[in-house]
């Protein structure tokens, strides 16, 4: 019995320790391939920012991670980006998704508001934004509007 819990306690600590690498994972796979373009925004930075254009949804984010892979359809590293990307925000809820003429968007949060992602592709790139901090209603409102993109 002591073995069964102990062996379900570590499973757990494992999978929790997976999904909070699993971004950090995704960045370090694919930063340094030629088509990648990666922007990490810590706490501090996002402050200071938050500070200079007065912005209240910045005040709420702890850290922002940016990672773009561009290529057309077909591109073998976008490809594998993508299903990876997907296989990441598959463990979030939906909070939106849109299509139109070839080109998508969707947000994802996690079940505590902690976290939030934003998956995008078009005829040039897929991109993942992610988001750490309070993701409370107004941070959600934001996303929901479109006040919070990607570029």
């Amino acid at each position: 019995m002591k073995r069964v819990l102990i062996t379900l306690a570590l499973a757990a600590v494992s999978l929790l320790c997976a999904r909070a690498q699993s971004m950090d994972s995704l960045i370090e796979k694919y930063a340094y391939q030629k088509s990648a373009v990666t922007v990490t925004m810590p706490e501090q930075i996002l402050k200071k920012m938050a500070r200079r254009d007065n912005n209240d949804l910045l005040r709420k984010l702890t850290e922002i991670k940016i990672i773009s892979i561009s290529g057309s359809d077909g591109n073998c590293l976008r490809d594998r980006f993508l299903e990876d990307a997907r296989r990441l925000t598959a463990r979030y809820e939906v909070l939106f998704s849109v299509s139109n003429a070839g080109r998508w968007v969707s947000a994802y949060i996690d079940g505590h508001c902690r976290e939030a992602i934003t998956l995008s592709s078009d005829d040039e790139a897929v991109t993942l934004l992610y988001m750490r901090g309070d993701i409370d209603d107004d941070m959600q409102d934001a996303l929901l509007s479109n006040k919070i993109r990607i570029k």
